[in-house]
């Protein structure tokens, strides 16, 4: 599968979030070709400010021996607490479904040489 249809599986939890009222943001975790997690922003319903596609995914992943090997997409740019959990658990990559942009979340994964693709590329 191409990080087209990863974000397209992604872009369908994000419209899940929206008819539930939360921010329309979906994410999906996969190794290879295998989708591993998916999730969408739940703050609103569970009264939780980290609950967001994000962390979500990552929690409904586990703990995993195999983390450097997963990539995360996400249909929004990352914030701070995403992105010290990717550092935290070594999550391989992460691609964005967002045009290129420079956000603090995403300096400091770069300044740690996590890769992060963004898609659609800037051209």
């Amino acid at each position: 599968m191409s990080p087209s249809n990863f974000l397209a599986m992604a872009a369908i939890e994000a419209q899940l979030a929206a008819v539930e009222g939360e921010s329309a943001v979906g994410a999906i975790i996969v190794k290879g070709d295998e989708v591993i997690a998916k999730s969408h922003d739940r703050r609103i319903q569970h009264n939780n400010p980290i609950a967001t596609a994000e962390m979500e995914c990552i929690r409904l992943a586990g703990r995993r021996n195999d983390q450097a090997e997963l990539t995360l997409y996400s249909t929004d740019y990352p914030d701070m607490l995403t992105a010290g959990t990717i550092l935290q658990f070594s999550i391989g990559a992460l691609v964005i479904g967002q045009p290129l942009t420079s956000t603090p979340a995403i300096e400091l994964l770069l300044s740690k040489s996590v890769p992060v693709t963004f898609f659609p590329a800037n051209e």
